[in-house]
C-alpha cells in the first residue's frame, strides 16, 4: 500500500500563545470515515474506514515514524475497541497484561495482538449481533473496567447481558445478568438494542456495581467481595422519577398527544460534584409537538447512608434549555474538580427549515454551564459560542463543524477549538474570570468536511492533548484518505 509521511510546523499567528504544533500527515490508503480508537499504552491509533463494498482497519504507530499497518479484519467482526488483556510472555515467569485490539464478533470476542499481527478468539458467547454488517466496522463500548485493572466484557443478548470478568491468569468467568434487551415494536419490523449500563458503587462497599434502567426503575447487579456478580437485579426504591418504556413511546398512532408530555430518562450516573459519590443526571424532554421540545438536565446528588446510596426526589440543581440538544458533554472544563456541561443544539422550527433551503446551512448554538462551589448550575449559560452546520439537501448530508475542548498546556483547564470555513482553526484559551478568552488565536489549515470524527487525545504521553483530523473520500483531493495529526510538544 502506497503511503507518505511528512512533518511540518504550524505556527500560531499570535505570539501570545508562544507555542507551535507539529503537523504530521499520514496517508492511510482508505477513507478515515469509520472510527478512531486510541491505544494509549501501546501508542497506536486504530482507524476504520468503509466504502459501499469494502471495509478497512489500519494501525498507526505513534512511535515508529508513524508507520501504517493494515489489519486483516476477522470475517465475522462487528465492532472493535481496545482492552487490557493478560497473556503469557515467554520472557516472564508469570502472565503479563498489555493493551490489545479487540473485536466483538458474531461468535464472541477476539483479540488482535500488534506485536505478532495475530488474531485469537478469547470468548465464545451469543449476543444481539447475529447478522454481519459486511460494509462497516465501528467502535463500540463493550469493554468495561470494574476495578481489577483488567478489561472485562459486556455482551448483550435478547434476554441477558453476559458479563465476562477477566481473571489474574487471563481466563474469564461468565455472569449472565438477567436484564433483557430494549425492543421497539411500533415499526413493521421490531428492532432490538442493548440497555445502557452505568458503573457506580451503589452499596458504598468500595466495589463497583452495574446499574441498568428497566420499567422506569434502577436495577442494580452488585459486585461481591470475590469479584463475582449477582445475576439477579435488585430494584432500588430511589425517589427519582423516570419514564417507563411505555410512557416514553410518544406515538400519535397510539392515541397520545405530544402536547404537554414529559419523557424522563437517565443521561448519566457519575460523580458530578467531586465528592467521590455517584450522582444521577436525568434528561427531561418537554414536548410541545412532534418537532418542538425543550430539554432540562436535572441533577440528583448522591447521599451516603448506612444502607448505601440515596437520592432526593427533587433535583438539587438543574439546567434548562429551550432547544433540542444535538450533543451533551459532561466533563470538568476548568480543573476545579466539579463537572460541567456543554450543550450543542439547534432550533427545529420554520426558520431553520427556511435557512437550510435558502443557504444550505443551520445555526449551531453551544452553551457552557459550570458547576459552582455551591453545587449549582446557573440559570443562564456561563459561556456561549456559535457555529454553522453545512447541509446538502441534494446529497442528504449534513456536515458538523469542528468544535472541541482540549487541555493544551497540561494544566487540566480546557481550551476551546473551533473550525471556521473549512480552512481555519480558532483557539480560545482559558481565563480565570471567564471560561474562555474573547479573542482567539488562529491557524490556517485545511479541515475535514465533517468534523464528527475528530479525536482529541494525548498521543505523545506528555500530558497535553493533541488533535487528530480524519479525511474521507469526499474531502478535497489533496487530503483524501489521510490523517492529519496536530501534535502538542
Amino acid at each position: 500500500m502506497s503511503m507518505f509521511r511528512f512533518l511540518l510546523f504550524v505556527l500560531f499567528s499570535s505570539t501570545a500563545l508562544a507555542k507551535q504544533l507539529d503537523k504530521v500527515t499520514i496517508e492511510l490508503g482508505h477513507p478515515a470515515n469509520g472510527n478512531i480508537v486510541h491505544l494509549d499504552e501501546a501508542r497506536l491509533l486504530a482507524v476504520s474506514g468503509f466504502s459501499q463494498f469494502e471495509r478497512w482497519l489500519s494501525l498507526v504507530s505513534l512511535t515508529e515514524d508513524f508507520k501504517v499497518q493494515p489489519v486483516v479484519i476477522p470475517a465475522n467482526a462487528q465492532y472493535f475497541s481496545q482492552a487490557r488483556l493478560v497473556s503469557d510472555d515467554p520472557g516472564q515467569n508469570q502472565p503479563v497484561s498489555r493493551q490489545a485490539l479487540v473485536f466483538l464478533t458474531l461468535d464472541g470476542i477476539s483479540a488482535y495482538y500488534p506485536q505478532t499481527s495475530q488474531t485469537k478468539p478469547l470468548i465464545s458467547s451469543p449476543s444481539l449481533y447475529r447478522v454481519l454488517d459486511k460494509n462497516r466496522l465501528r467502535s463500540s463500548e463493550f469493554v468495561l473496567e470494574l476495578g481489577s485493572g483488567r478489561a472485562d466484557f459486556l455482551l448483550p443478548d435478547f434476554n441477558h447481558s453476559h458479563l465476562f470478568r477477566q481473571q489474574p491468569d487471563g481466563s474469564f468467568k461468565q455472569y449472565s445478568l438477567n436484564i433483557d434487551a430494549l425492543v421497539t415494536s411500533w415499526r413493521d419490523s421490531p428492532s432490538y438494542e442493548p440497555r445502557q449500563h452505568y458503573i457506580a458503587d451503589v452499596d458504598l462497599d468500595g466495589r463497583l456495581d452495574l446499574v441498568f434502567i428497566a420499567g422506569g426503575k434502577f436495577q442494580v447487579f452488585y459486585q461481591l467481595a470475590d469479584g463475582a456478580f449477582n445475576t439477579e437485579p435488585v430494584t432500588q426504591n430511589w425517589p427519582v422519577a423516570l419514564s417507563t418504556e411505555q410512557e416514553a413511546d410518544q406515538r400519535n398512532d397510539a392515541g397520545r398527544s405530544y402536547s404537554g408530555q414529559n419523557i424522563d430518562s437517565v443521561r448519566d450516573m457519575t460523580d458530578i460534584d467531586g465528592d467521590g459519590i455517584a450522582d444521577i443526571v436525568v434528561n427531561r424532554e418537554q414536548l410541545a409537538d412532534a418537532l418542538e421540545r425543550n430539554n432540562s438536565f436535572r441533577v440528583h446528588f448522591g447521599v451516603q447512608t448506612a444502607t448505601g446510596l440515596q437520592f432526593n426526589a427533587e433535583p438539587d440543581t438543574r439546567i434548562t434549555t429551550d432547544t433540542s440538544p444535538i450533543a451533551v458533554v459532561i466533563d470538568d472544563f476548568n480543573a476545579d474538580g466539579r463537572k460541567d456541561f456543554y450543550i450543542s443544539s439547534t432550533h427545529f422550527g420554520v426558520g431553520t427549515i427556511v435557512r437550510v433551503l435558502l443557504r444550505g446551512s443551520a445555526n449551531l448554538d453551544i452553551d457552557f454551564y459550570l458547576l459552582n462551589a455551591q453545587r449549582q448550575y446557573s440559570s443562564k449559560a456561563d459561556f456561549q459560542q456559535n457555529a454553522v452546520i453545512d447541509v446538502s439537501i441534494s446529497n442528504l448530508r449534513y456536515d458538523m463543524p469542528l468544535f472541541e475542548l482540549a487541555d493544551l498546556d497540561g494544566s487540566g483547564q480546557k481550551s476551546l477549538i473551533v473550525g471556521e470555513g473549512g480552512d481555519e482553526l480558532r483557539f480560545y484559551k482559558p481565563e480565570p474570570d471567564r471560561l474562555f478568552s474573547r479573542r482567539s488565536e488562529r491557524v490556517s489549515i485545511t479541515l475535514p468536511r465533517d468534523a464528527r470524527k475528530v479525536l482529541v487525545a494525548d498521543l505523545t504521553g506528555n500530558g497535553k492533548d493533541d488533535i487528530v483530523l480524519p479525511f474521507d473520500a469526499q474531502d478535497k483531493e489533496q487530503q483524501r484518505n489521510q490523517l492529519l495529526l496536530l501534535l502538542n510538544p
